[in-house]
C-alpha cells in the first residue's frame, strides 16, 4: 500500500484489485463500490477499464459499474471540473448519447463549476 494523497496518485488494493488511483476521491469511491458488491447490490466494478474514442480525442472513464441485471453505467469522479472535462462530456453526448454516465463530486461547488446548476 502506497498511500500518498492530496490528489497525488496512489497505488491501493480494493477488493483484490490493484489500482493506480489519481485521487483520494477515486479511492473512496472504489471502497464504496466494493461495499455495494459485498452486499450484493451490484455485481462488480472496474477502475479505468473503458476508454471512449472520438475523432480527435478520447475519454478514459474512472469506473465501470456492472449491475446485477447485467446492465452497466459509468462513474466519473471529479474534484474540480475544467474546460477539458466539459469538452469531453460534449463529445460523449454527441457520439455516444446512449452512455449512462454519473458523477461523484468532491464538493457541491464543483457541480456549479461544471455548469450543471446555478
Amino acid at each position: 500500500m502506497t498511500s500518498n494523497w492530496k490528489n497525488i496518485p496512489s497505488t491501493e488494493t480494493v477488493g483484490g484489485k490493484l489500482c493506480n488511483f489519481r485521487s483520494r476521491l477515486e479511492y473512496k469511491t472504489a471502497k464504496y463500490f466494493e461495499l455495494l458488491k459485498q452486499f450484493g447490490l451490484i455485481k462488480d466494478w472496474a477502475y479505468e477499464q473503458t476508454c471512449f474514442k472520438f475523432p480527435d480525442d478520447k475519454y478514459l472513464v474512472d469506473f465501470d459499474v456492472l449491475e446485477n441485471d447485467g446492465s452497466f453505467y459509468y462513474i466519473e469522479c471529479k474534484g474540480r471540473p475544467d474546460t477539458k472535462t466539459k469538452r469531453k462530456l460534449k463529445l460523449l453526448a454527441k457520439y455516444r448519447p446512449e452512455v449512462r454516465l454519473m458523477f461523484v463530486f468532491q464538493d457541491k461547488k464543483d457541480i456549479a463549476r461544471l455548469g450543471l446548476s446555478k
